[in-house]
């Protein structure tokens, strides 16, 4: 009986301790805003400029989109557009569902997803405040190879999801 005593506060104990940690205390959100990605030996910063959660098709979870750009539209345009959409609020290695690259140049257009085709990446922070990835892969769009090495992002969402 006097074990009891002594191994149920300490129980007790470990169980308050753990209902108050939370797994979004484990990595903590980038100090500096980025987008970058090297694609055919070319650097290139990207500008985050829009985000968004859509309820799962099957309604079991939610989608997080992120939406890139780098480039500018006259006198001739010469854009680059990524969309990112992986599970929100999850990490780890290869979790991007889609990563669809739209290059622009002129009058011409090539799109396509690298999910499809080769694509590594790795989710570090996914939160309702602020998202970090890296990631590389290739593939052939528009008829041309493409590769993407180097990629990074870092975001802090100006408003958190709710």
């Amino acid at each position: 009986m006097k074990s009891i005593n002594y191994i149920l506060p300490f129980l007790c104990s470990f169980w308050i301790l753990n209902a108050y940690s939370s797994d979004d205390d484990v990595a903590s959100c980038p100090q500096i805003e980025s987008a970058t990605m090297t694609i055919n030996g070319e650097i290139m910063d990207f500008e985050i400029f829009g985000r968004g959660i859509d309820l799962d098709n099957d309604g079991s979870g939610h989608t997080l989109s992120l939406y890139l750009s780098s480039g500018y539209y006259s006198p001739q345009q010469n854009t680059y557009a990524v969309t990112l959409k992986l599970p929100y609020k999850e990490t780890g290695t290869n979790i991007v569902e889609e990563f669809n690259y739209l290059r622009v140049e002129n009058a011409t257009s090539a799109e396509g997803d690298f999910v499809q085709s080769q694509l590594e990446s790795h989710v570090t922070v996914n939160k309702n405040t602020c998202f970090s990835a890296t990631f590389s892969g290739s593939a052939t769009i528009g008829g041309n190879d493409v590769v993407i090495t180097g990629g990074e992002i870092n975001h802090v969402y100006t408003d958190p999801f709710d």
